[in-house]
């Protein structure tokens, strides 16, 4: 796509990187910012390495990272990484940026990818390694990045539309948006695109769509703004909830068909659920981290700038109008991008814990570092309005991580309920909920218990770690670890030939897991769960036995701004902002308090979508 751009008047200072760095002889290759060799009495540059190619080991998220680090007598000439099970949407993702920020500083001093830690963490290692096999001390290259640089001159760029956030929202509204004939830029505070969409599993309702409709399902937008109104205990804003019941269908067309997004989601019939009368969802190859990646290569294709570390910091207003995004990149470079249309897509603020109610911080937070109400802030500075802020999603079906994230595994839990014989129980080694029931249920029988432990046989077991592996919930590096440790350590992963030796792991009263595995297995020879009415079809078969701790976990905000049915940002006297438009996460009332499967990813593609065409002069919807 084409931008204009034009420096604004000021003076240009050298470009030194860092602080204190002087020339070096060309002889050296070295780039700017990198070690400064110190030059020995005839003039030439002191070696530092020793030439040659070496190889150096870290631990990331998945496993190792083994990279292979070239050098010559006095730079870094070139960083490979040879082996990594990164998160392709995360770690993986941040390993250029993670290239790029070492060969340019000349240094392992350096700030690590945001989002990306324990990639960061692992990469780092490893080039450190390397670079001691080489002879040199990792240490004495340089401070790196220190942020010293000298200050900037603001860049200007004029444009259609701007879309703030490169989230399964903001992709999908940037695509639509340019298949509409609008020349977009997208504007990303990460070093990779993705956001929260890249984290989830990707289940997109879709009432209303061709394909539900193919498998003669009677479904309707009445039914399913029903479903989510009573899901979400009636908190939802009615207004955006029929919205969204009504312009699903279309957009998932849209989200799947070849002259559209092209999207890889499986053409399987679906079946009802705890929250949905209808079989109304479907799932992408790859889950949320699947579609990030093919809306990014349809954005290449056509030439889509995404302008990554690079976060906007102020809507740019006249006379009322949203003109534009204020924007500072990584390098200390201000932007001021002049647009008819800008689209917010910035996520929610689950990652800001000064947003959030006190009953909320203290579980364990699931969701995007990226999520901290950046959109929700710049709109209501000026003068947008926002509800429903006390409202977070706290979901079941969860681990706590070692470094106290919570991991979701509600697709493991959701295979092995409905495959095979496994069970959910308390402390006190009983059954509590159908485990099949929606986890609205599932939340409120938790909340009862000081613990909650999946119980399963080997048979459960491997299809619920199979299951969290291919979603990519924990690697098989990571459960290994976790079992060798046996309850004793964060998440409780524990296992024992008896049931009574499990109990005892796990501290749960002698006898009474005994007990409440006989009863379950009962209700399966009679074919019926006379405590919670559970589909019983699988009895527990025999050890060894496996306990997983189960716990709750907040990770999506479902307050935010409010919208109208063109997706324009609404002002406290309920008038839209001329200019101003909402997608994703940031738009409040959508799934009232809690969500229901398929519903907030769902959300993001319709309301991207929705938005793209309302930038474009297309209707979105008149009901």
């Amino acid at each position: 796509m084409k931008h204009i751009r034009t420096l604004l008047a000021g003076a240009l200072t050298a470009a030194l990187l860092l602080s204190g760095c002087t020339a070096q002889p060309e002889a050296s290759g070295q780039p700017s910012g990198s070690a400064s060799p110190e030059p020995s009495e005839t003039g030439s540059v002191t070696a530092v390495f020793t030439p040659g190619t070496y190889e150096g080991t870290g631990k990331g998220y998945g496993g190792d990272i083994k990279v292979s680090v070239t050098v010559d007598e006095t730079a870094i000439t070139d960083i490979e990484v040879v082996e990594q099970s990164e998160t392709e949407s995360v770690g993986g993702a941040a390993l250029p940026t993670l290239v790029d920020k070492v060969l340019s500083a000349q240094s392992v001093n350096i700030d690590g990818v945001s989002g990306a830690t324990y990639t960061s963490d692992g990469f780092l290692t490893a080039v450190r390694e390397a670079i001691t096999a080489s002879g040199a001390d990792p240490d004495s290259l340089g401070q790196g990045q220190t942020g010293e640089s000298e200050t900037k001159d603001t860049v200007t760029m004029s444009t259609d539309v701007v879309v703030v956030g490169a989230g399964g929202a903001g992709l999908t509204a940037a695509l639509t948006a340019v298949q509409n004939g609008a020349d977009v830029v997208v504007l990303e505070k990460m070093a990779m695109v993705g956001g929260a969409s890249a984290m989830a599993g990707g289940g997109t309702n879709a009432t209303g769509s061709q394909w539900q409709q193919s498998y003669g399902i009677e479904d309707s937008p009445e039914a399913y703004f029903m479903d989510i109104m009573k899901n979400g205990h009636f908190f939802s804003d009615a207004r955006t909830l029929w919205l969204y019941a009504n312009t699903q269908g279309a957009a998932f067309d849209w989200l799947v068909a070849e002259d559209g997004a092209a999207l890889p989601y499986k053409n399987t019939e679906p079946s009802p659920s705890a929250e949905h009368s209808y079989g109304r969802t479907f799932s992408p190859d790859g889950g949320g981290a699947g579609v990030i990646s093919a809306l990014q290569e349809k954005l290449a294709g056509l030439g889509v700038e995404i302008m990554t570390e690079t976060p906007a910091q102020e809507l740019m207003v006249t006379d009322g109008t949203v003109t534009g995004v204020k924007a500072l990149a990584a390098d200390g470079t201000p932007y001021e991008i002049a647009a008819n249309s800008v689209i917010l897509a910035t996520g929610g603020y689950g990652a800001n814990t000064d947003m959030l109610p006190e009953s909320v911080t203290s579980l364990p937070y699931a969701g995007a570092v990226s999520a901290t109400g950046d959109g929700l802030n710049m709109a209501t500075a000026i003068g947008a309005d926002s509800f429903n802020l006390d409202k977070v999603n706290i979901q079941p079906h969860s681990i706590v991580l070692p470094d106290g994230r919570g991991q979701h595994t509600f697709q493991g839990c959701l295979a092995m309920y409905n495959k095979t014989g496994s069970i959910l129980v308390s402390d006190q080694g009983v059954r509590f909920v159908n485990e099949q029931g929606s986890a609205n249920d599932i939340k409120a029988g938790m909340e009862q218990n000081q613990h909650s432990y999946l119980i399963m046989d080997a048979a459960s077991f491997e299809t619920y770690a199979q299951t969290c592996i291919a979603s990519h919930n924990f690697t098989q590096e990571q459960l290994d670890e976790w079992l060798e440790a046996n309850g004793t350590s964060t998440p409780v992963f524990a296992h024992a030939d008896t049931l009574e030796d499990l109990a005892a792991i796990v501290n749960i009263p002698a006898g009474a897991l005994t007990d409440t595995v006989e009863r379950y297995n009962g209700f399966v020879a009679a074919g019926e769960d006379a405590d919670f009415g559970r589909k019983v079809t699988t009895a527990m078969g025999d050890g060894p036995y496996y306990a997983v701790e189960m716990n709750l976990r907040y990770y999506a905000t479902l307050g935010g701004l409010r919208i109208n049915n063109s997706m324009q940002v609404l002002d406290t006297d309920g008038q839209p902002i001329q200019g101003l438009y909402a997608a994703g996460e940031v738009v409040g009332g959508v799934v009232g308090d809690i969500y229901a499967t398929g519903s907030l990813f769902g959300w993001a593609m319709t309301s991207g979508h929705n938005a793209g065409l309302a930038v474009t002069g297309n209707t979105v919807f008149e009901g």
